[in-house]
């Protein structure tokens, strides 16, 4: 059941939510670069509190290209490649919540769709890019009023993740 979506956009042109180490590692983030990128080589990490679970059939990356032609929305269907519980940590001076986790990469068609938007792009002068991460929940417990997670993006193989939101809190708004 999908109680509501969560968006969480990346601007590789920098923006105040997003963690420093990110901003700096995109800061010269060009065309030309997101040209290059192996489509098949791109990953999201979804972290959630537990029991929260994710939507996997709709589950998507989207890309908003701004170029002197206009903006454009494309929705690129992510596939599970794998889940794990990460159990609670209890430390010293902190106590981390059970967390469930979801590495997804591109559709077999999505890695198609991908490589025809960099072919447009390669036509197109400018060009600034907006990533972002989309989903529904699945089974969201009724007495779940917030919750925590992160999203990282990873766009090339020998790249780590990258943070985009580091336990950003939702607060869950109830219809009816």
């Amino acid at each position: 059941m999908k109680l509501f979506c969560f968006f969480i956009v990346f601007i590789l042109s920098g923006c105040a939510s997003i963690p420093l180490s990110t901003m700096l590692k995109f800061s010269s983030y060009q065309k030309s670069d997101f040209v290059a990128i192996k489509p098949a080589d791109i990953r999201a990490k979804i972290i959630l509190d537990q029991p929260i679970e994710i939507d996997i059939e709709k589950v998507e990356l989207g890309l908003e290209v701004e170029t002197e032609q206009g903006d454009r929305v494309f929705k690129f269907p992510l596939s599970l490649l794998e889940r794990r519980a990460i159990p609670a940590k209890e430390g010293w001076f902190a106590f981390d919540e059970a967390k469930n986790e979801y590495t997804l990469n591109l559709s077999a068609e999505s890695v198609q769709n991908f490589q025809e938007v960099q072919q447009l792009l390669t036509n197109t002068n400018g060009g600034n890019f907006v990533f972002s991460v989309n989903s529904g929940f699945d089974n969201l417990p009724a007495d779940i009023q917030s919750f925590n997670f992160s999203i990282l993006l990873k766009l090339q193989n020998d790249d780590e993740f990258v943070p985009i939101f580091e336990d950003a809190t939702v607060e869950v708004e109830r219809d009816g």
